[in-house]
């Protein structure tokens, strides 16, 4: 099944986060007046919408329809880790069978000096991501940006949704590009490895690729070259650490593959505007 609108105007972000269902546990019953739409990143979510069944594996998603109920029919057979988000859509939107919609068909009105561009996408209600790594990225910034709060974060939020309604509508019509599949393998490889002692030369040997292709395929598809990639990963899964455990700032940083600490709290504070420690105060204020 697949969800078709016409834009602009461009879908809304509403809000976004993560959620954890342990063991045995289940999705609540609720309907909602607005699209959610679900991402399993570690386990399986048993779902059900409009009397359909849905069995939601890791790295596939579920997008939940505004106006119908719906609840996990079955508890999880394991921990199961899910980042979800709200949206809204302005105007009419349609369901269809089946794909009818080829890349070109996309753009539907020539814009003109006083209107703008039309287009129609064509978004599948249920799927995979082929690009899973570059997706997982775009889906942990944008709940990653709701910590501080600030205006700047939530216009932000909205260019990020915005790129990820791109993504998904590319991969609903299965045209990733080289620059994309490259940077998914490398963000796939430094997921897996970041707490290992890594260059940029050593990971391109590993992925058969010149580093000069990976940091032009980097900077073209997620904005960051391949360096300040593996930094921003490495302080994200530091916060992560320092909000959840007691650890040490040095521990911490050799966790995440870091093994100079005050290089490490130089680096947090230069991508996150406080200090290690402060962040782990302004977290635990915040939580209490």
């Amino acid at each position: 099944m697949m969800v078709t609108f016409k834009l602009p105007p461009f879908p809304t972000f509403i809000i976004g986060g993560t959620h954890t269902f342990l063991k045995g546990k289940k999705h609540f019953k609720r309907t909602y007046t607005v699209f959610d739409l679900l991402y399993v990143k570690r386990g399986t979510l048993y779902m059900s919408e409009n009397e359909m069944e849905y069995k939601v594996n890791e790295g596939e998603y579920i997008l939940l329809s505004p106006g119908l109920e719906h609840y996990g029919h079955k508890g999880c057979d394991e921990r199961t880790d899910v980042i979800w988000f709200h949206f809204s859509v302005e105007g009419s939107f349609s369901y269809e069978t089946n794909a009818s919609l080829q890349w070109r068909d996309l753009f539907q009105k020539e814009g003109t000096f006083t209107e703008p561009a039309q287009f129609i996408f064509q978004i599948p209600t249920y799927g995979r991501f082929d690009n899973r790594a570059i997706m997982e990225q775009k889906l942990d910034e944008l709940v990653h940006l709701n910590e501080y709060g600030s205006v700047e974060n939530k216009l932000q939020q909205q260019m990020i949704f915005q790129e990820i309604l791109i993504i998904l509508q590319k991969e609903a019509l299965a045209i990733p590009t080289a620059a994309e599949r490259v940077c998914d393998k490398y963000i796939a490889y430094i997921r897996a490895h970041f707490k290992e002692d890594l260059s940029v030369q050593e990971v391109a040997l590993k992925l058969h690729y010149h580093p000069d292709y990976i940091a032009r395929s980097m900077k073209k598809t997620m904005g960051v070259g391949p360096v300040e990639y593996l930094q921003q990963y490495r302080i994200s899964q530091s916060k992560i650490l320092l909000a959840t455990t007691d650890m040490k700032i040095k521990e911490v940083a050799e966790k995440v593959g870091i093994q100079d600490d005050t290089y490490f709290s130089r680096l947090f504070r230069k991508k996150e505007g406080v200090s290690p420690n402060r962040y782990r105060r302004f977290v635990h204020r915040s939580e209490g």
